[in-house]
């Protein structure tokens, strides 16, 4: 087992791990806004990610990155002394969290491609190290039963005395439909056996800290039911049941005292009895925002909702926790205060503050002591940062669009600026208050960034979340095309210095900026874009069927692929090469299974054809979410010379 991850000497890693040091003293280094900006220090990742305090609060565990390779590290909170690791450059590590003192999970991911398995998918594992042993094992890998073509890396539970951890995973071989069970984990030699047998509609389990089963959740695609079955009699119980072709509620957690189920529904977090399935809420609201997550113990209990909008909020299952987290965000006005962790006793709380105050800066906070201590940030030589602002604009028929800009850090400069206008991705996901590392830099080239909450994004309501559905090119486009002259109106762009960039939706928009407002753009950078509507769903439900929910939810928020075929072929912008003025830069990874790279290859066919200046680049190895070092680099330097090119910023 331990030959096929990388052993290592600990002096040896110690010594490849010195840049590590100690923690910093300081936020940052000397500020120099004048000097100009190496894209090493944005286009790696963060040097330092995934902090996370053991409970006793004793230890840190976290990725640091060293030149291009990642390292699992784990030091002494108190002497900063690393006592643990590994080289973890082979593994997409996704998140980190301590299961007790002693041992530690790590989530990972890895694109995969199997025999008889139709196209590729991302295999999730979970491993779990023992700073004891300094040993690392995979969980569930030689666990008979187990279907071939899945991931390993989901934990619903964990009972501290026997030692045992409760994990979801599809049993059967191929060419049968699998089932969902629920196997019972050793954590001594992650080998697992079947706790309990789900079925084939079965999505989710809950269980309390004993691994006595709480309840069980089903979709079934083909029959379109949604339902929720409860175990706390010891028999089973129907307490919920609906019929949808898309779930409308999303089950999370455990309530504190263990009586009932928290889902989210649109917007707010509603109960379910266990008893009985009464619902009661919501429970959790507020106005124009959205529940961003639940954060739940091991055993999925709840320990706070997250709120979205320009800067996070929480409600804590603990109240008197909400009053510790006001008083550390008011501390940093102007940024976004994130809680991490803490302690078992609550006695030290790990927060992250990014945006105008750090660029993602880890912080303790000793409640007893009432002090605050500086850990890291993620980009310790990042010198300055872009000023953030969070504005909202009228959109041409009045809907106040939520939208973040962030300007050059001279403020001397900061008029008559080039612009690069950059949509998220999603389209349901949404830009806030925070460190962003291309937007900053983009600022730190002299680049003013516009980063719209474009109608169909979430975190500010269902209104606006809402409006988006069948506006993909259209009231979606107009929002960010709007967004740009407003900043035009108020004197701070010039428009004859535009650029369109955004990865995933954003690169559809890009590439819809480029093909339906050809006027606005001086050049477009579409990163794993989408550029063909109908095709994107073609596979869509070639890879899930035609009756599942995600093909159903895709036809929601875009347009039904059958009756609205000819809308869909007119929103795709290479239907519309011959539109396109700017320069078009295309970027995409080729381990992209979220996007297929087949989306930029006939785009880019389409371009050329049309006889317009487009230049394509693949990432090799790389995914969806830009995960490796190289291949980020590889990326920004690609957008650098691109920018330089067709838009300079001086």
């Amino acid at each position: 087992m331990m030959s096929f991850y990388q052993k290592f000497s600990l002096t040896l890693f110690t010594t490849a791990l010195l840049a590590f040091g100690g923690f910093c003293d300081s936020l940052f280094a000397e500020d120099n806004a004048q000097a100009p900006p190496n894209i090493e220090h944005y286009g790696l990742l963060p040097q330092y990610r995934e902090v996370t305090l053991s409970p006793d609060g004793k230890h840190l565990a976290l990725i640091q990155r060293q030149g291009t390779q990642d390292f699992f590290v784990v030091k002494n909170a108190a002497s900063l002394e690393i006592v643990g690791g590994f080289n973890a450059a082979k593994y997409n590590a996704r998140s980190i969290y301590f299961l007790s003192n002693r041992h530690i999970i790590i989530l990972t991911s890895k694109h995969t491609r199997m025999m008889r398995i139709r196209g590729s998918f991302e295999k999730s594992s979970a491993f779990v190290y023992d700073l004891e042993s300094k040993k690392i094992k995979v969980l569930l890998a030689k666990t008979k039963g187990l279907h071939p073509a899945q991931g390993y890396g989901n934990i619903v539970g964990f009972n501290a005395d026997t030692q045992e951890l409760y994990m979801p995973a599809y049993s059967g071989g191929l060419g049968g439909t699998p089932r969902l069970d629920l196997y019972k984990v050793k954590l001594k030699n992650g080998k697992g056996k079947i706790h309990a047998k789900g079925n084939r509609a079965t999505i989710d389990w809950f269980v309390d800290k004993d691994g006595k089963i709480l309840a069980r959740e089903d979709f079934d695609n083909k029959a379109n039911k949604h339902k929720v079955f409860s175990k706390i009699s010891g028999k089973w119980n129907l307490i919920y049941s609906h019929e949808t072709n898309i779930p409308d509620i999303n089950v999370q957690a455990v309530s504190s005292d263990g009586t009932n189920l928290l889902f989210i529904s649109g917007t707010a977090i509603f109960s379910m009895s266990l008893s009985d399935g009464t619902i009661q809420g919501p429970v959790y609201h507020r106005e124009d925002t959205d529940v961003g997550y639940i954060m739940t113990d091991i055993n999925q209990k709840l320990i706070l909702v997250k709120y979205s909008g320009f800067t996070p909020s929480y409600d804590f299952s603990n109240v008197a926790d909400n009053d510790t987290f006001a008083m550390l965000s008011s501390y940093f006005p102007s940024s976004s205060v994130h809680y991490i962790d803490s302690t078992s006793n609550e006695d030290k709380w790990l927060i992250q503050v990014s945006g105008n105050g750090g660029a993602g800066a880890y912080k303790i906070y000793n409640r007893g002591k009432n002090q605050l201590r500086n850990l890291v940030s993620q980009y310790p030589e990042i010198q300055s940062i872009g000023e953030l602002k969070a504005v909202k604009f009228k959109a041409r028929d009045g809907m106040k669009i939520p939208s973040i800009i962030t300007l050059p850090v001279d403020p001397k400069k900061r008029q008559n600026l080039p612009l690069i206008a950059l949509p998220h991705g999603g389209p349901e996901a949404h830009d806030s208050i925070g460190f962003d590392w291309l937007a900053q830099y983009l600022s730190a080239k002299g680049y003013a960034v516009l980063q719209p909450n474009f109608r169909g994004s979430n975190g500010f309501g269902n209104a606006l979340r809402d409006s988006g559905h069948g506006e993909w090119g259209q009231k979606m486009q107009d929002d960010v095309s709007d967004g740009v002259a407003a900043l035009v109106k108020a004197g701070y762009v010039d428009p004859k210095r535009v650029c369109i960039m955004g990865a995933s939706y954003g690169g559809y928009s890009a590439l819809a900026g480029g093909a339906f407002s050809p006027e606005l753009y001086r050049c477009v950078i579409s990163i794993a874009g989408v550029s063909d509507l109908p095709r994107m769903l073609k596979s869509a439900k070639f890879k899930f069927g035609s009756n599942h929910w995600v093909v159903g939810y895709w036809e929601k928020i875009i347009g039904d692929s059958d009756k609205e075929r000819e809308k869909l072929k007119s929103i795709s912008p290479i239907n519309s090469v011959d539109k396109f003025k700017a320069p078009v830069l295309l970027v995409h990874g080729k381990d992209d299974t979220v996007v297929p790279i087949r989306q930029s290859s006939l785009m880019h066919k389409a371009l050329k054809r049309a006889g317009k200046d487009v230049e394509f680049i693949t990432l090799k190895g790389e995914d969806h979410w830009l995960s490796g070092s190289e291949t980020r680099l590889a990326l920004i330097k690609a957008i650098d010379e691109f920018l330089d090119t067709h838009n300079p910023a001086f």
